[in-house]
């Protein structure tokens, strides 16, 4: 089973914790811009992780190039959990999963992030990476990401999510449509 999604990353930084001499109040500075890298995530079952992040929001294609990069590094049947989001029903994506025999997809309920264990990668990538980091430079903000995932990868934290806070249950479960 491989859970995916998608998420994004802007030059807005993300305030973490932050400290100030008493009496004054902490100020952290960053850069005004809405400039952005998107990232399209996989976590499987076995605890291994994918990604990649390119600038700007990905469309149908962009997911279907990564279902096949998913299907290139996971063996037997793939079956891949993800959100409602339109770009998942795309007619690009349809057909792709139409015409490849090891891939199935299983939507999530409307409005359930909770259900998906690559939020929590997510989450720990804003917090612990990039929380009081503002970046100047779209590349800067790459940059900081290539060493999250590899933080990611080094801590073992997709193995670490879906095996021990994720409920058995959950983790078995097949029943998505």
């Amino acid at each position: 089973m491989v859970f995916l999604d998608e998420v994004g990353f802007s030059l807005k930084g993300t305030v973490k914790h932050t400290w100030a001499p008493r009496g004054q109040t902490p100020v952290v500075l960053a850069k005004a811009s809405w400039d952005k890298v998107s990232t399209i995530g996989a976590v499987t079952s076995a605890g291994q992780f994918l990604q990649h992040t390119q600038h700007g929001a990905f469309k149908g294609e962009g997911v279907t190039r990564f279902l096949q990069h998913v299907l290139t590094h996971v063996p037997g049947e793939v079956v891949v959990v993800l959100d409602n989001a339109g770009i998942h029903k795309s007619k690009a994506v349809t057909a792709f999963v139409a015409g490849e025999e090891r891939l199935s997809l299983r939507y999530l309920p409307p409005y359930a992030p909770e259900l998906n264990p690559i939020e929590l990668v997510w989450a720990y990538i804003k917090r612990n990476v990039l929380g009081n980091f503002c970046a100047r430079t779209l590349k800067e903000l790459k940059a900081r990401l290539k060493v999250g995932w590899q933080r990611v990868r080094y801590v073992r934290l997709p193995d670490r999510l879906l095996h021990s806070s994720v409920p058995d249950n959950f983790r078995l479960s097949r029943s998505w449509s």
